[in-house]
């Protein structure tokens, strides 16, 4: 079993770099020209507004495999600067629990997963899910109950 929201991603990566080019492209424009009117100045302004409330969200990209003896999850954040590529394994025998929080309203949901080796218990760090859709989020709790047993 796994699940990836990478077109997800994909679509949030493409609004991303659109809304930037339309910040700049508006700002410069409003800058330059001297006729221009304030609407070109409100329209930059509104697009950064989405775009900042959009870093808000923090969306990652998201996969997460089931092999039946560990659970192999991969995960990078949506925007499409300053990326960091990571990934970890969770064996089947060491996975405890994890949970999923809602923030902001419901507007940001992350998961976290807790493991527990001879050292002590282990918590990884939040994971956004905000991108899955309902039915990817279902899956990703069945798949979580079936490595929590």
């Amino acid at each position: 079993m796994k699940i990836d929201n990478r077109l997800q991603t994909a679509k949030l990566k493409i609004y991303y770099m659109l809304m930037l080019g339309l910040i700049l492209s508006l700002s410069a424009y409003y800058k330059f020209e001297r006729q221009a009117g304030l609407g070109y100045m409100i329209a930059a302004i509104v697009i950064a507004l989405v775009y900042l409330v959009l870093l808000l969200r923090k969306s990652d990209y998201f996969f997460i495999e089931f092999t039946g003896n560990k659970a192999t999850v991969r995960y990078y954040t949506a925007h499409p600067f300053l990326r960091k590529y990571r990934a970890f394994e969770i064996p089947k025998a060491y996975f405890y629990d994890y949970e999923i929080k809602k923030t902001l309203g419901g507007f940001r949901k992350t998961v976290q997963f807790t493991i527990k080796t001879p050292k002590g218990r282990f918590n990884y760090p939040p994971l956004s899910i905000s991108l899955l859709t309902k039915k990817q989020e279902t899956e990703l709790i069945k798949i979580l109950e079936e490595l929590k047993k």
